[in-house]
């Protein structure tokens, strides 16, 4: 492993178990056993090598949400496929969700983040584009609105609830698609 790519470990690591505000370069830097000097040699700061997390954090979930439903032709096993992969994301990529999870609100808020929203919202809108789909099919209520869903199947699936993920996909599954 190349040292850019310990520090950004690292980074990942420190900042899923105490957010952008609650970690140091020094500590980043200590975890990687490197100079702090070398991670602003890869990074100029601080918010950079977190813009860096982020960007892969969210690359790696569309990856891994996308690619499992991109060949699948009924709607309903389609979704509930992404529903599976999201569950299973949460579960095996622990400080990839816990990034994302921690930053979230502060990434949406924040005119700083302005870009990494951005990244965020473009994963929205393919989650509500998969929700639209489902309408196309009629196998989505009418009075759905897509990115309503999206934002609530994004907040809801998060690596804090994982002993109850089953029955929140239950419940969306119930609330936004017909026959359920």
């Amino acid at each position: 492993m190349g040292t850019k790519e310990k520090i950004l470990r690292a980074a990942r690591e420190a900042f899923a178990e105490k957010g952008f505000n609650g970690v140091s370069v020094d500590e980043i830097a200590k975890r990687a056993g490197v100079k702090k000097a070398l991670i602003y040699y890869y990074f100029p700061s601080k918010e950079e090598l977190f813009e860096e997390v982020w960007r892969v954090a969210i690359e790696e979930l569309e990856d891994h949400l996308f690619k499992q439903v991109e060949n699948e032709r009924g709607y309903l096993n389609k979704i509930k496929k992404f529903l599976r992969a999201y569950i299973d994301f949460v579960t095996n990529k622990k400080v990839l969700s816990e990034v994302i999870e921690k930053e979230r609100a502060s990434i949406l808020s924040e005119e700083k983040w302005r870009c990494l929203r951005e990244r965020y919202e473009g994963f929205l809108s393919k989650v509500a584009a998969l929700i639209a789909e489902g309408k196309k099919y009629n196998a989505v209520y009418d009075d759905v609105d897509p990115i309503a869903a999206a934002n609530l199947i994004s907040s809801s699936i998060s690596p804090k609830k994982e002993g109850i993920l089953d029955k929140i996909i239950s419940m969306i599954m119930r609330g936004i698609f017909k026959g359920n």
